[in-house]
């Protein structure tokens, strides 16, 4: 039985008030003069600057366009990658063991030939290392999320939009170098979609539009096992908007998920299972648009989207991100009225955050430093995390931290995409030096963010995990 929402919290919720000024920009840039170009998604990197997944139009007729930018802290451009294919654009990027990344997308893999989903895995320097194009006969096909499995594959989700019938909703899974291992398909309804797709607990859970034969139309979530057998499927009868489209989803950093749709956008926290425990709406005065939604390091939500219209009559598109507490409670929020459209927002390693979209058809990043308050460790002294060691590590490192004064602390494992990894230790800990083990199981290799929290501060360092 589904759970309801308090009416006492749902009335906190809607009308909660952001009111914390936004953290300084660091820089923001435009790239590409002349050229048609986006950025869908955006992470930090191991060396501390950031790859982002998209496209840049150089000649239609060419295949040199490039849609995978690697660049440094200061958001300098280091480089773009090429493949052979045409018309290529990726939806999502990550960077994987040994520096390596993986990008998921849709191309021509001949010029004027049918789209279909890219799968692309690069080096360091953007180099190909290998690539799959999987098309279907007489359809488009795209890629729009996946996830990373413990087996080194990986799990996609897209659609398939073929020449005659309806649109259908996609998965599949494939081994390390891509090759698919199975499919499933399903459509009902015109505009059916998998846009979302998440790795739980050796099982796959999608975030699909449309509906199934069982379902209504919406939002639903999917389950499937490992062999793609279908485990359960559930819609979401309370979803607050009436013509919700499912835009994407992650874990909330207390247990269950986070959902979001698209148009006047509503985050709804769920069970593991989508029973519904309360929901909120992003700031948006006119058409707002919701495309970006992750966690941070404190537990919190950061949203990224689009407002058309903008607040009191300004610029009448512009770019928007928004912060919150791990309730929903609103925190911050800033229009970027030098951007169109936010694709993706990321909090960073160190507490700051960066974020991606377009402006005026051109690719667009910018920088936020943390917020007033999240302190570095050079200017943190009542506590310290004095060594990690060893840094870069295979099996096990012991993380070696100090607090000034006895209280309550925690030390807690997040990847780059403010995820919780692992929890080291939580309680009250004595005055003085402490050492605690981290021994990764079932993760991929890569750089991981280790915070040390009291109740009055918190400090952040890197370990690399090489398998």
């Amino acid at each position: 039985m589904r759970a309801s929402i308090p009416a006492s919290l749902l009335l906190l919720l809607t009308t909660a008030a952001i009111a914390l000024t936004p953290p300084a920009i660091e820089w923001e840039r435009t790239y590409f003069p002349g050229r048609f170009s986006r950025f869908y998604d955006v992470n930090q990197t191991s060396d501390g600057g950031f790859i982002a997944a998209g496209f840049i139009v150089i000649d239609f007729s060419s295949p040199a366009d490039t849609c995978l930018f690697k660049f440094d802290s200061s958001g300098n451009l280091q480089w773009a990658s090429e493949t052979e294919y045409y018309n290529k654009s990726l939806r999502k990027v990550l960077q994987m063991e040994t520096n390596e990344y993986i990008a998921i997308g849709a191309v021509e893999a001949s010029q004027g030939s049918t789209i279909s989903l890219l799968l692309l895995s690069t080096n360091e320097d953007g180099n190909t290392i290998w690539s799959q194009v999987i098309e279907y006969e007489n359809a488009k096909t795209y890629g729009i999320d996946f996830a990373v499995l413990p087996d080194g594959g990986f799990a996609i989700c897209g659609e398939i939009d073929p020449t005659e019938g309806m649109n259908q909703a996609w998965i599949l899974r494939t081994d390390a170098q891509g090759d698919t291992l199975w499919t499933r398909e399903w459509g009902w309804v015109y505009n059916d979609k998998a846009m979302s797709i998440l790795y739980i607990d050796n099982g796959l859970t999608v975030l699909t539009q449309g509906r199934l034969q069982t379902t209504t139309g919406g939002p639903h979530l999917v389950r499937y096992d490992m062999d793609g057998n279908l485990l359960w499927e559930t819609n979401l009868p309370e979803w607050p908007s009436v013509s919700a489209q499912a835009q994407t989803m992650c874990e909330a950093s207390d247990g269950g998920l986070l959902l979001m749709d698209n148009y006047w956008p509503t985050i709804m926290h769920t069970d593991y299972v989508g029973n519904p425990d309360w929901w909120f709406w992003p700031p948006g005065s006119d058409q707002p648009y919701g495309y970006s939604l992750s966690t941070t390091m404190d537990g919190g939500i950061l949203y990224g989207g689009e407002e058309r219209g903008g607040p009191s009559g300004s610029k009448s598109i512009c770019g928007i991100i928004a912060r919150y507490d791990s309730q929903g409670n609103g925190l911050w929020s800033d229009h970027i009225y030098e951007c169109d459209i936010i694709y993706s927002a990321r909090q960073l390693s160190h507490g700051g955050y960066i974020a991606a979209g377009e402006t005026g058809l051109q690719g667009f990043l910018i920088k936020y430093a943390p917020e007033l308050g999240f302190e570095s460790q050079e200017s943190s002294p009542s506590l310290e995390i004095s060594s990690i060691s060893p840094n870069p590590f295979s099996a096990v490192t012991e993380i070696q931290f100090t607090l000034v004064e006895a209280g309550d602390a925690s030390l807690t494992v997040y990847d780059l995409n403010g995820r919780v990894v692992d929890v080291l230790g939580e309680g009250v800990f004595a005055e003085g030096e402490h050492s605690l083990q981290w021994a990764p199981g079932g993760i991929a290799s890569g750089c991981y963010m280790v915070r040390l929290t009291t109740a009055d501060n918190s400090i952040t360092d890197n370990a690399v995990f090489l398998k």
